[in-house]
């Protein structure tokens, strides 16, 4: 990624304070964030036409939770960074093979954060 370019990252958690924290730990990078509340929303975001270089996910949201989210875009084709976060220790197989790149327990701490930035190349 070159470094002119704005880092564009999805927040999906249904959960508003979640949402809050990680914008509060990512606006310290200046990317550009949008947050969704489910599935249902992420999928919508990219068939809007909506591109994205990182989603961070969550398992257990209504409407479509995070690992159908997760087939969902790679099915379509989307080549985006998935991070799936989530309190389910168990979901761990599920979700990397739902197409996730990496996977973390919550609660995502600003080290882990900066870990998977740093892993994707979107700090230097």
């Amino acid at each position: 990624m070159a470094s002119s370019q704005v880092v564009k990252v999805l927040i999906v958690d249904d959960d508003n304070i979640t949402r809050r924290i990680y914008r509060t730990m990512l606006f310290r990078f200046c990317f550009e964030i949008t947050e969704v509340e489910d599935g249902n929303n992420a999928i919508q975001q990219f068939l809007d036409g909506n591109e994205y270089d990182l989603v961070l996910m969550d398992k257990h949201m209504p409407n479509m939770d995070g690992v159908e989210a997760t087939r969902t875009l790679r099915g379509m084709g989307i080549p985006v960074k998935i991070v799936a976060i989530t309190d389910d220790a168990n979901s761990k197989d599920t979700f990397l093979g739902a197409g996730a790149d990496k996977f973390l327990l919550k609660p995502l701490t600003f080290p882990m954060l900066t870990d998977i930035l740093k892993s994707f190349n979107f700090l230097n």
